[in-house]
Order: C-alpha cells, then structure tokens, then sequence
C-alpha cells in the first residue's frame, strides 16, 4: 500500500564524515515492507534531508473500523516526544523574566512545598527530582482508564510521604515531573496549556495540524486510533484515562514534525525562530549526577551518539501507539516515525532508516546472541528487578514490563541497546545464573541477586487488609487454599486493580494483572514485620500497612 502524498552505542568510537547523507526511498520502503498491509494498522513515515521532505508515506490503517490508510497527514500520537515542547514553553517564560531554570518547584505550584522541598523546575525536565510518577501511581493504583485532571495528577504527588531517592542523586523517567510542570506553564502564562503551545510553538512554525489533545476520548478530526494487542492475535481500545499534557499530550502529523525537526535542527546551530540560542543550548545540556555522572538527558531532548554519529532525540510510548523523533544535525538528516498499534519499535525503525540513509557510519552493535544465564535479579538498592532471557536466539533483559535487546559493548558489559537506559551488567557466557551480578548503572556500582522461588512459600500468614494511607489506597492479600499463590487487591482513589501473587524468593512475590494485558502495570511485593512494599519500575518501595 505504502500511501503517498508529495544506546550504549555511544561506547563506540566516533565515526568521520565522509559522505553526506541521502535518501534511498526503495531502500527505506524494505525496511517498512513488513508493515505495508490493507488489515492491520502501522506507522507513517518522514524522512527530509537539509529541511526538505524527501520520503512521506502510510503503512498500515488508520483505524480497524474504516478503510483509511495511514498517510503523511493524518494526526497521531507522538506520546513523550512532547516533553521538549513542554520544556521548551518553560523556558520561553524563563526568557520572559517569568521564571527561572532553577526555581523551586513550588514558586510556581505551591501545593508541593511538602512534597516537592528542595527540588528545582531543572529537576523535573531532567527526571532526577527523585518524586513518585502521578501517572505510574494511578496506573498501578487505580488501572487504566480512570478520568483523573492534571490537578488530580498533582494531588498524587502532593500527598505523597515519600520519595523514590534524593534529587539529583539517580535518574528516573518520571510523566508526573512534566505534569507540574503543566501547571507552572499555565499559572505563569495565564493561558491553558494548548493555546500557549497553539500560539508560541506551533503557529510560529506552520504546524497546523498539531494541538494538545488531553484525553484519548475527545473528538480530534483527522485522527488515527491507537490499539492495543490483546495477545490473542486482535486488537482493542485502553484510554489511559488521566489527562495528558506536556508529558504527552500532543497529536501531529508527519508533515508538522518535519516543519518542528527542521527548525529544531538549526534552532541547535543558533539560528532559532522560537526561543533563543541560548535557550536550545540549555535543552541538549544533559543533567549531572550528585556523583558527576552525565546522564545524556537535558529538557526533554537526549543529545546522544549513535554509531559514531550526533542524534538528537526523543520518543514517546502510548497506550496503543508510540514515535520515534530523530535529528541527525551533521547531516542534515531528519526522520520522524509514528505507530498506532503496540508491539511495534519505531527507535528501532528510525535506526535503519539512518543506517541507510548515511553511508559512513561507525561499526554497529548487534544484538548478543552467545550463551547468557537465565533469571530473574533483585536490587536491593531500589527494589526493583529485572530478567534475563533468550527471543528469537538474541539476549534481552526485561524490567518495567519492556523486553530490551542486549548487546555487548568494547568494555566487556551486556547493555541494553536504548540511550535511556545507562546501564551496564557483567554477565558471564554461561547457561548457569550466578549467585549475584554485578550492574554499573549511572556511575554506580552494585551487586544484583539471584531470585529463586521459595519452596516453603506460604502467603496465608499475610491474609488481610492493608493500607497506604497517602494515596489513599487499600490492599487486601486473598491466598489461595495452599498459600503457595494468591491474589492482592489494591483499591485507590479511582479504581481498583487485581493481581496474581506469585513467589520469587523468600517474603518476595511477583504481582501481575489479572484482568488487563498490561505488562507496564504490575511489580513486587516485598514483605516485612510491618506488612509491605510495592515496587514497579518507577515506583520504589511504596509502603502499605497492615490494618487487620
């Protein structure tokens, strides 16, 4: 069909530019071949090159319920793309004398002077603020689908006792981070947070057909429909249900985000027309750590090497959809990629689009496929955990309900291959799961351990009610006849989610949905005289008490 209208990778040395890049529409369309079908639906496709469209094409349906084709035109989703636009609306303020960089977050939303002490607006576009995720709070509280404002969002947080870390001391993704700063955005402009991004971002630039679109059930002319797999081959709707706004609520097409990685890119040589140069030097400038680490994520762009080559960056993931947003500023090469279905991987697509379009590049890392243990591994540190595995005969590492390819870079460690991700795992080439493992993530240093199921497991001794009183969430443990497995109930300020409990290790259990294919919602239960923690991917030791 092909519709038509008009990384650890930055451990390998850098490459020299010989050749300028250019666009070979055949070989760009192989690489979408896969997703060139009249029953499914897919991705559209944006390729320019020095600002000029060279390659605009659909692949796939809009929507399973019409006969629509995706094209260059139709507005989608671009999920957590939008954080730089947020960023960016903060900073023009800044420029303004409205704000500063490093305010307080609570000069601008006084509602978290409690919550929030200490932590700079810098903080929160950076993800070091080490506050809880609003959004990771509802999903994981409340499920899906739940309508919850922004201010609703903010109140999550507001309430919150406690923190993942200290800020600046570790990176988190953190959506909630971006909604404060929604709200700052709004209070110090007076105006609602889609007329600011109307009025200062996307008519200075052209881009008509791009708007805030808060929530999934409004009526959005001109839109593709996301969908979700249902793991029995078909597909189905799930609306978040909380509002979305800087952290991502924008729709576009892929002829306005060409118009936005033009001016993007030479907005970074200095030659802006929204904001000043100096305002674009500060988006690329990555945080720095407490302990000098450089994290490679400024205000919400990610300046980052790939195979020897400068990208600038962002994705974004929804529920049912996902983009990949990529400028490759020394050459001049722009591509942006958009999907309305889940289990498709446009940073993956938009990477062979680069590798054929710019013909010097440095050597790739492919994917590990020699012999890894299998396992699953805790972090005592956070709580968190992740698996080692084998797909397709390539290792991938699990964690946050995402499986990541791993693949081995010069200094001897299994990363997996996405630049969010700064970790690293000495993992022996064997079939046999070692004790501990040692992972290098951000800088730090830290032994992982082995789960291994406990076979005098028993959840009954933790029957009963518990509570996590700043949500306002209650939990109730319901083991099955045996103890040896079980259900946990969690009922929070919108909704209520049900579980499977599953044994990893000694007082440690494996919480996973029972009624929504989600693999982002769910964690682990960790348990203690005083009754429990959840931990999820970015959620740390949320702590439940026992009432009865």
């Amino acid at each position: 069909m092909g519709k038509e209208t008009g990384d650890g990778a930055g451990l390998v040395p850098v490459a020299t530019r010989e050749a300028k890049a250019g666009v070979d529409g055949a070989a760009v369309d192989a690489i979408f071949a896969a997703l060139d079908t009249t029953h499914l639906p897919g991705v559209a496709v944006g390729v320019a090159l020095d600002g000029v469209p060279l390659y605009r094409k659909g692949f796939g349906l809009a929507s399973l319920e019409l006969p629509v084709t995706l094209s260059p035109s139709i507005r989608m989703r671009i999920g957590s793309t939008t954080k730089h636009f947020g960023a960016l609306a903060y900073m023009l303020l800044v420029e303004a004398g409205l704000a500063g960089l490093d305010d307080p977050v609570a000069r601008h939303v006084p509602e978290m002077a409690r919550a929030a002490a200490g932590i700079t607006m810098r903080q929160l576009m950076t993800h070091v603020s080490g506050l809880r995720c609003s959004l990771e709070l509802a999903l994981q509280l409340s499920g899906p689908g739940q309508y919850l404002s922004t201010a609703g969002c903010m109140r999550l947080m507001a309430d919150d006792d406690d923190v993942n870390f200290p800020a600046g001391e570790e990176w988190c993704y953190n959506n909630g981070g971006y909604v404060l700063l929604s709200l700052a955005i709004e209070r110090l402009s007076g105006m609602g947070l889609e007329d600011f991004f109307r009025d200062r971002l996307f008519r200075p630039l052209g881009m008509n057909d791009t708007l805030l679109r808060r929530v999934d059930t409004d009526y959005v002319p001109n839109s593709a429909s996301l969908h979700m797999v249902d793991g029995k081959g078909g597909y189905y709707r799930q609306p978040i249900g909380a509002e979305i706004a800087a952290e991502g609520g924008i729709v576009s097409t892929v002829d306005d985000m060409l118009r936005w990685l033009a001016h993007l890119r030479v907005a970074l040589a200095g030659r802006p027309t929204v904001g000043s140069a100096e305002t674009w030097r500060r988006m690329v400038e990555p945080a720095v750590l407490a302990n000098g680490y450089v994290t490679g994520y400024g205000l919400g762009l990610m300046d980052t090497p790939y195979r020897g080559v400068r990208t600038v960056h962002h994705a974004g993931g929804v529920m049912g959809g996902s983009s990949q947003m990529i400028t490759l500023p020394d050459h001049g090469l722009d591509i942006i990629v958009m999907a309305n279905r889940a289990g498709l991987d446009p940073m993956d697509l938009a990477a062979r689009v680069i590798d054929a379009c710019v013909p010097t590049l440095g050597p790739k890392l492919e994917p590990h496929e020699g012999t890894i243990p299998t396992g699953t591994y805790y972090n005592p540190h956070n709580g968190g955990t992740f698996g080692l595995a084998r797909h397709e005969g390539k290792a991938i590492i699990t964690m946050g309900g995402m499986g990541l390819p791993l693949v081995r870079t010069p200094d001897g460690l299994l990363r997996p291959n996405v630049a969010v991700f700064h970790m690293g795992l000495d993992v022996p080439e064997t079939e046999v799961p070692p004790k501990t493992l040692r992972a290098v993530e951000f800088g730090v240093e830290r032994d992982l351990v082995l789960l291994e199921p406990d076979p005098a497991a028993d959840l009954r001794p933790q029957a009963g009610r518990y509570a996590a009183a700043a949500s306002g969430t209650t939990a109730v443990v319901e083991p099955d006849g045996d103890g040896r497995t079980g259900r946990l109930v969690l009922t929070g300020r919108h909704g209520t989610l049900r579980h499977r409990l599953a044994n990893l290790a000694p007082g440690l259990w494996d919480a996973k949905p029972l009624d929504l294919p989600l693999p982002i919602v769910g964690g682990l239960i960790a348990f203690d005289s005083q009754g429990f923690t959840f931990n999820s991917g970015r959620t740390r030791r949320l702590r439940f008490r026992k009432v009865s």
